[in-house]
């Protein structure tokens, strides 16, 4: 059996709706692993914050486990923190590209390695902290980020989505020369370098792993997995997926992610196969 990499998602497909783990998804997480396979954590969440998020649950801090954050752009092991890879915003377009935000009056997040800005906090930040667990550091300007490793921009309204599609929309045509521009969630949407995407990062890590893209499996939700599950060799949308994601995966669970939706497609492309 060659050994194969299972990259997933957290939020709606690995957790369930209580941000806890199946014990289904956690048997079969560690009988892949015990089998020798490779898994890793694809999200767009920091790296910093999935390593507190996932320390609770003891599968995540074994060998052959790896964390690639902030939408795949970084790479790094779950057990230490050596960065294996790492792709950042250009800092020249992410200003401007701040300062676009700011000036509609939207809320901005930017993440740095291990940091995480906003220019003030409102009830977006602290709706986001909240979720995310994390402080977030107030800066006055995008010019205080000028020279900084930026690893994603996020512009947030739980409100009014419409005004997030308006935004990506109007600045579209500048800015898509620089950005890959997507929604990991309708509150959500997230900007990434050119050449960075879950998809990139699945790929990436194949590489230094030694691994062939037809040996990878990638499991999501959202409409930020697309990349992901376009990439793998078998791309699996979970049962409560979005459509659009659906609509390009190979293989979609009966299960979704409160009932086993990863341990189902482990036990069908990995470990039966």
């Amino acid at each position: 059996m060659s050994k194969k990499i299972l990259a997933i998602d957290l939020d709606d497909t690995t957790f369930d709706d209580n941000k806890d783990i199946c014990k289904a998804n956690l048997d079969a997480l560690n009988a892949m692993l015990d089998a020798g396979h490779v898994l890793a954590v694809d999200t767009g969440r920091p790296t910093h914050v999935m390593k507190k998020l996932l320390k609770r649950f003891e599968v995540f801090d074994r060998e052959n486990v790896y964390l690639l954050g902030y939408q795949g752009t970084v790479g790094t092991r779950a057990t230490d923190d050596e960065v294996l890879f790492g792709h950042f915003l250009d800092n020249e377009a992410a200003i401007k590209l701040m300062t676009y935000s700011k000036n509609a009056g939207l809320t901005t997040i930017i993440f740095e390695f291990g940091q995480i800005y906003s220019f003030s906090l409102n009830a977006d930040t602290d709706r986001y902290s909240e979720i995310s667990k994390e402080p977030i550091t107030v800066i006055e300007s995008p010019e205080d980020l000028r020279g900084h490793n930026l690893t994603k921009m996020m512009v947030v309204n739980f409100e009014d989505h419409e005004k997030l599609f308006q935004f990506e929309e109007a600045h579209k045509a500048e800015m898509e020369d620089s950005f890959v521009s997507m929604f990991s969630n309708v509150a959500f949407l997230e900007y990434v370098g050119k050449d960075s995407s879950k998809g990139a990062g699945l790929t990436e890590l194949a590489s230094i792993l030694d691994v062939d893209m037809k040996d990878t499996v990638a499991c999501g939700d959202e409409r930020n997995d697309i990349s992901m599950v376009q990439a793998a060799g078998v791309g699996v949308a979970v049962a409560n997926a979005r459509d659009e994601l659906k609509a390009v995966a190979d293989y979609i669970t009966v299960l979704d992610n409160n009932n086993g939706a990863v341990a189902e497609a482990i036990n069908k492309f990995i470990l039966n196969s």
